[in-house]
């Protein structure tokens, strides 16, 4: 199943999908680069989307659907977000279990696509990859880009 037919079967970010990465806010949209543009196969603002639904969540910030080979594509699951210190560690964490639970719950269609979680941080950051921090953030499989992502 496409990226686009997950989004658009799933109740809940059916009038959420957009092409390209026209879904993400203009300066979190500077912060994402990509290796073969042609690849890219639409976006989601799941923030927008589920605010109504799920209000007092921490919900997670974007999808991103990218094709890998004719039959594949992935999900590059992006939140964009400071990474100033402990408290942002533990912010981030809830959202990625929101974002894991929704996946399970209403996001099965979407849970079937190879996925990567990625935290891009929204300004300047006091991590760098060798801090102890980054262990933790490995541990609940997200990958930190510091302010700047390139899908591939």
């Amino acid at each position: 199943m496409s990226f686009e037919t997950a989004v658009r079967k799933t109740p809940s970010t059916r009038e959420a999908y957009r092409g390209g990465l026209s879904a993400l806010r203009e300066g979190d949209r500077a912060r994402i680069s990509v290796d073969n543009t042609r690849l890219l196969t639409g976006s989601i603002d799941l923030d927008t989307a589920l605010r109504r639904l799920h209000p007092n969540a921490s919900r997670w910030d974007y999808g991103i659907g990218y094709k890998l080979s004719q039959k594949s594509e992935k999900v590059v699951w992006v939140e964009v977000h400071p990474s100033r210190g402990p408290s942002d560690i533990k912010e981030v964490e809830n959202k990625v279990r929101w974002l894991r639970q929704w996946l399970e719950v209403d996001g099965k269609l979407l849970k079937t696509l190879q996925r990567q979680l990625v935290w891009i941080s929204s300004g300047r950051t006091i991590y760098t990859s060798s801090s102890p921090q980054m262990r933790r953030i490995a541990e609940l499989g997200l990958i930190f880009a510091g302010g700047h992502h390139k899908i591939v």
